[in-house]
């Protein structure tokens, strides 16, 4: 008989299945649920996309690939070919053994023999140019004048194709030297190239093609796609010359809408009496056309006007060719025909365009800056008088009261300065030291890292003793300089104890560090990035959207009236250049000039992303000489962490592996922009890092992050007394709100000091261990120091002088987009 008037209880150990975790998202269903069968407005209304049938598909991507074909057709066309301007091609030597002077000279003989037009008239720079029919193709062929870094990066900015000349050696066709400019070259951007051989013909048969494989295979470390020649005769140099002709065009970011030139010619006029005078270079406009109102840099010698520019009859033009009879001399070898006139070569046609001196762009590359803007207006003596007037005050005979103050403190803050504060006397020296000085990371070297200098000295000494006249060939070699030894051991200790410093014994901490602050959290705590700025910020520039500016400028459209087609051979007369410069500048050195866009003269605050080269030992401000695009100039960085964020840590040395940000004061300069940094040590430069511009923003705020360490002294649970940290209990009240952490992970906080010695009672969120070291962090704002210097001829020859990049007037004029409180 069935039970009626009961129901099945469950117990505790009823199944109970989990539901269905959708994430922080609603699931469909969901969705379903809550809308209820409604569907959105926007959905109902949206208009369905046109879809195209099968053949307007296949006539629209048949149209896409034709113009795609007709662009690169045209960037083909845009030199050596009709009036546009010849092809300007390099000779770059990679090997000590090979010989770029008889590459040259076989690249003239298949000329000459084609019945082609030489033209070895006297240029600025190494080479000559040539008129090939048989291609459709006219040629400028240069060599640097030497090969060196700087040469050689000056030549392959403006060129079109570089041809690198490697050794005939299946084992090493490329030497140290050649590593390390090609390591250049391709990280400041390199044009359509290809490598170049000699003398394998010498070689047996059977051993060319297995020593030219080997060569190419050792070629494709550097290159995925290696185009490769091997020529030692006439025949040879002209196939190169087709493949020079025929190949792919490689844009560089650096001169896209930007016009730019290889100067071939160059003279001066200047008054005795002046030190300054018109500087005429000549060459073919290149790129994009040149405004006559905006500003140029020539590269190493600073930013110029232009007040007019002239055009020039070629030396050698693409529709001359040579007559084949040898005892005839043509006309056409001696004038060249130009809209219907024959001119001589080198002969002024007219003047094409003028500056307006209304619209002309001005060189004032920093700001005036006003050492009373922001300062409190402070009353005279009339106010002060009439106010003791108006509320009864009596001023008392006081006796003048002699404090000793820390260095720079005006007397309104000396009076919040009680009399018996003498941590502020003991540790005010100190503390403006640290302040003033070049390098600002010296006075908190930890001191492993002092011991390390000393060590550094003994080892100097006993070096100098022990070397002897029979030492081996190897330790003459493996030597090292004692300096290395000593940043080397500086840069190991930083690495194992980052940050890490001990807090001074005979000085105040709260005085030592009194620029420095604790963060809760470096990710979230606020920094406002217009605090304490330094006064050489008020002599910069900043753009209130640099990315609108730039994408502003690079999409305008350049004035056809006063301005230059590319492919017109002309001379600009370049205005207040120093005489000095052309007395000093090297004739076998390339000159280059580059067309400026707006605003690319003003100074404001730039960060590189730069990766090692090498394994040198870099510290923060060391002097270092910068490529940075078309400029170079010398500076001394800082390095910083390369985070998402708004605050990022200084970094004391440049790390081995990795990208880290380098912060110099610099020209503007719109990105894209690779850089290549050199060390210049012992009189010869080296690579040091390669990378390219990051950010143009003054507001990137970079910390300088001192870590005090303290150690446990009796541990009771959660809470430990900890010592040498602090020194007295006056440190201790000062620090008490800043979160304390171990290297085990503990955090916690201090509770009071305990006694007069700095010993403090701490707690934490778990209980530490004996081996545990307690940690406090704190952070202060760095800045870069103004030690931009523009690399000029005299500044190569060890004069440092004031260039054109320096202030010019005595008013500056801001644009409406720049901004500085």
């Amino acid at each position: 008989m069935a039970i009626t008037g009961q129901s099945h209880q469950p117990g505790v150990w009823k199944q109970q299945n989990k539901s269905h975790k959708t994430g922080r998202h609603r699931s469909k269903g969901q969705i379903n649920v809550q809308h209820k069968g409604r569907v959105d407005v926007k959905t109902t209304s949206k208009q369905h996309k046109k879809v195209l049938q099968k053949v307007n598909r296949r006539h629209r991507s048949q149209q896409i690939r034709s113009q795609k074909r007709e662009e690169v057709v045209n960037r083909k066309r845009s030199i050596g070919v009709g009036h546009n301007p010849p092809h300007l091609t390099v000779l770059v030597p990679l090997h000590q053994t090979v010989d770029v002077t008889r590459l040259s000279d076989f690249i003239q003989d298949c000329a000459s023999s084609d019945g082609s037009v030489v033209s070895t008239a006297p240029l600025a720079t190494a080479g000559f140019t040539v008129n090939i029919p048989r291609l459709r193709h006219r040629f400028q062929i240069i060599q640097p004048g030497s090969a060196t870094y700087e040469n050689v990066l000056d030549c392959v900015q403006v060129a079109d194709t570089v041809v690198l000349v490697v050794a005939c050696d299946e084992n090493e066709p490329i030497d140290q030297q050649g590593h390390s400019i090609l390591s250049c070259l391709l990280a400041q951007g390199m044009p359509a190239m290809v490598f170049v051989t000699q003398g394998l013909k010498e070689l047996s048969a059977k051993m060319r093609h297995p020593v030219k494989k080997d060569i190419v295979k050792c070629l494709e470390r550097y290159v995925a796609e290696v185009k490769f020649h091997v020529v030692d005769s006439e025949q040879d140099a002209f196939n190169m010359l087709r493949t020079v002709a025929e190949l792919k065009r490689r844009t560089l970011g650096m001169r896209e809408r930007r016009a730019y030139m290889l100067v071939e010619k160059v003279s001066h006029e200047c008054d005795e009496s002046k030190e300054t005078g018109t500087l005429m270079v000549t060459g073919h406009i290149r790129g994009s056309s040149l405004d006559v109102n905006r500003l140029v840099h020539l590269a190493g010698w600073g930013n110029y006007q232009i007040s007019h520019i002239d055009q020039i009859a070629e030396h050698c033009p693409w529709n001359v060719q040579k007559n084949k009879n040898p005892g005839e001399e043509s006309m056409e070898e001696k004038k060249v025909i130009i809209n219907g006139k024959s001119y001589q070569p080198w002969e002024n046609i007219g003047v094409c365009v003028k500056c307006d001196p209304e619209r002309q762009q001005d060189l004032i590359s920093e700001a005036v800056v006003d050492p009373m803007d922001g300062e409190q207006t402070w009353p005279t003596n009339e106010e002060l008088a009439e106010a003791e007037d108006i509320h009864g005050i009596v001023a008392e005979s006081k006796t003048k009261v002699v404090k000793k103050v820390p260095k720079g403190t005006s007397d309104y803050q000396a009076a919040w300065i009680l009399d018996n504060d003498e941590d502020w006397r003991e540790g005010s020296e100190k503390a403006s030291e640290d302040d003033e000085s070049d390098v600002d990371m010296d006075d908190d070297l930890h001191p492993r890292e002092e011991e390390a200098s000393q060590v550094g000295d003994e080892i100097e000494s006993v070096m100098m003793s022990e070397v002897d006249d029979t030492e081996s060939q190897y330790d003459e070699k493996a030597r090292d300089d004692p300096e290395d030894v000593v940043r080397f051991r500086e840069e190991r200790s930083h690495q194992m104890f980052p940050d890490e410093i001990d807090t001074p014994t005979d000085t105040s901490a709260r005085v030592r560090f009194q620029k420095f602050r604790g963060l809760q959290s470096f990710r979230t705590s606020p920094w406002d990035p217009k605090e304490n700025l330094p006064l050489d910020y008020g002599r910069i520039f900043q753009f209130q959207s640099f990315d609108r500016t730039r994408n502003r400028i690079r999409t305008s459209h350049v004035d056809e009236e006063s301005s230059v087609k590319p492919g017109t051979y002309v001379t600009l007369h370049l205005m207040n250049v120093p005489k000095a410069y052309v007395d000093q500048h090297s004739p076998n050195s390339p000159l280059t000039l580059f067309g400026l866009f707006p605003h690319e003269q003003k100074m404001t605050v730039l960060h590189f992303a730069l990766k090692q080269f090498n394994d040198s030992t870099i510290k923060s401000k060391d002097e270092l000489l910068f490529h940075v695009g078309f400029r170079k100039f010398r500076a001394r960085p800082i390095f910083s962490q390369h985070t998402l964020g708004n605050k990022h840590k200084m970094e004391r040395f440049f790390p081995k592996e990795g990208v880290i940000i380098a912060t110099v004061f610099a020209p503007i300069t719109f990105p894209p922009a690779n850089v290549i940094a050199f060390s210049e040590s012992k009189g010869e430069s080296e690579p040091v890092a390669t990378g390219t511009l990051y950010k143009v923003d003054p507001d990137r705020i970079i910390t300088k992050r001192v870590v005090l360490s303290g150690h446990p002294y009796r541990i009771n649970k959660r809470a430990a007394v900890i010592r040498y940290m602090f020194f007295n209990r006056e440190d201790v009240q000062w620090f008490k709100p800043v979160e304390l952490r171990t290297k085990w992970g503990r955090r916690g906080h201090i509770k009071e000091p305990l006694g007069t010695h700095g010993h403090m009672k701490c707690m934490f969120n778990s209980q530490l261990v004996s081996q545990d070291t307690v940690l406090m962090c704190l952070h202060k704002r760095v800045f870069p120091k103004w030690s931009y210097e523009p690399l000029t001829p005299l500044c190569k020859a060890g004069t440092s002088i004031a260039g054109s990049d320096k202030i010019q007037g005595n008013e500056s004029t801001f644009d409406e987009e720049f901004f500085m409180e």
